[in-house]
Order: C-alpha cells, then sequence, then structure tokens
C-alpha cells in the first residue's frame, strides 16, 4: 500500500508552473521600474526577451534564487510523473525512463541558465543561451512522451487528451517556427513572442499532465 502523497500531484504541477510564471513577471516589473527594460505587453509586442526582463538589477536577484527553487521542484516533479507512469505503463520502462531522463536534464539546464543569467563573457553567452535552449527542449519533449504514454488511458478523458494534444502541437508548431523566422526578425521581437508564450504553454503542459495522470494504485 502507498503512503499518501504530501502534496496531491494536480496541485503540485500548479506550484511547479506558477513559481517560474510569477518569478518571470516580478522580475520584469522590477525591470521596467528600475530601467532595464522597456515596458510592453511582451507576449504581443516582444519588446524584451525573458532573459532580458531578469538579466539586471532586483530582477535577477529575485529571480535566480526562485528559479533554482524551481529546478528542485521540476525534478521532484518529473520523479513523481515516472512513478506514476511506472505503474501505469510497465510494458513501456525505456519510455517511461526516457521522461525521466528528459525532465531532469531539462531541470539541470535551467540550473546552468540561471545561475549565469547576468554574467558577462562569450562562455557565459554560451552557458545561458544552451541552458535555456535544452531545458525548453527536454521540457517539451518530456511533456509530450507522457501524452503519449498516458493517452490510452481508460481514466483520461476525451478533453484531456484534446488539451493535451493542442498544448503538444501548439509547442511543436512555435519550436518549428522559431527556425524560420530568425532569418528575417530583425529586431527580435518575434522570437521574443515565441519565448514567451512557449515558456507560458510548457507551464500549461506541467498541469494538464497531472490532471490527466491516472491516480496511484493503492
Amino acid at each position: 500500500m502507498r503512503a499518501p502523497e504530501r502534496i496531491p500531484l494536480r496541485r503540485y504541477a500548479w506550484l511547479v508552473a506558477g513559481l517560474p510564471f510569477l518569478a518571470v513577471h516580478l522580475a520584469y516589473l522590477l525591470s521596467i521600474r528600475e530601467g532595464y527594460a522597456p515596458a510592453c505587453m511582451p507576449y504581443v509586442d516582444g519588446c524584451t526577451s525573458i532573459s532580458r526582463a531578469a538579466r539586471h538589477g532586483s530582477a535577477n536577484l529575485l529571480f535566480k534564487p526562485l528559479m533554482l527553487v524551481n529546478v528542485l521542484m521540476l525534478a521532484l516533479f518529473w520523479r513523481r510523473i515516472a512513478e506514476r507512469l511506472r505503474a501505469l505503463r510497465p510494458d513501456a520502462p525505456r519510455r517511461v525512463a526516457a521522461v525521466l531522463a528528459l525532465g531532469l536534464l531539462a531541470a539541470a539546464f535551467l540550473a546552468l541558465y540561471a545561475s549565469f543569467l547576468g554574467a558577462e563573457g562569450h562562455v557565459y553567452q554560451w552557458l545561458r543561451r544552451y541552458g535555456i535552449t535544452v531545458y525548453f527542449a527536454g521540457t517539451v519533449l518530456a511533456e509530450m512522451l507522457t501524452a503519449v504514454l498516458i493517452e490510452k488511458a481508460p481514466a483520461v478523458t476525451r478533453r484531456q487528451r484534446a488539451l493535451l494534444a493542442t498544448l503538444c502541437a501548439a509547442l511543436l508548431g512555435l519550436g518549428l517556427a522559431s527556425i524560420p523566422l530568425r532569418a528575417f526578425d530583425d529586431d527580435g521581437s518575434l522570437i521574443n513572442i515565441v519565448e514567451w508564450w512557449y515558456a507560458l504553454l510548457m507551464g500549461a503542459g506541467y498541469v494538464a499532465i497531472a490532471a490527466a495522470m491516472p491516480p496511484p494504485r493503492r
């Protein structure tokens, strides 16, 4: 008999999604106040990237520790997801292991990104750039693979399947669209818009996966 979860998975997913959302938007408000970033609606105007919104001043001091806390929360989230998947899909141990590996890899590279955000120099820029790239890619691949593994579970409703499929399609579409956009996005605003929406939809993915995940067997 399994011990009851201290924080139910669905509630925990809201925490995992909510903490970075809060950190990014509070950091952006601080950057606007201190003159480090222009004021706009970044999801529409793309006047700043997430990195620029949290790179300097008080914003950086707030953003870094919150994101490092989020790294630990993400690692625990993907461990819990993997435990549920092992019980649900004992026929797919390798794919379940891949979900866990991708989730932990993404968390590790988020830690790399957050740790070097605001540091100067080409090496630090490279670490930040690849940190956020692997974090985004690893997270989305883990979410997509999880959605495939639970798609045929009896407890998953048609609405939940449709939501997961829509989120996965949107994330894949944004990722693919960002490749040609770079060719003619002179001021970077289009890529910034994609980045803000990508981060938002990834957070929604945590919540949607947790909501669709069948409860643990007693």
